[in-house]
């Protein structure tokens, strides 16, 4: 969970370093490709579907499991 939003705030980062580069200085080229390479990033740092199928999978379980817990007592 660190790992992706470090990955979503270091693609920002990137991601705006590119838009400074490609506008302040004769590096267009770089510019684009780190603005690109950034949103890549945020995107690759988002939830995907599978890991929030796993989250809910888990979390039933979880439920399940108090629910049993308590009716054993």
């Amino acid at each position: 969970m660190i790992g992706r939003m470090m990955m979503t705030l270091t693609g920002l980062i990137v991601g705006m370093l590119g838009v400074i580069t490609a506008l302040h200085s004769s590096h267009f080229v770089l510019g684009v490709l780190l603005l690109f390479g950034g949103v890549w990033a945020m995107h690759e740092g988002l939830p995907s579907p599978s890991a929030n199928d796993r989250l809910r999978r888990y979390e039933r379980q979880h439920q399940e499991w108090l629910r049993g817990d308590r009716n054993a007592k």
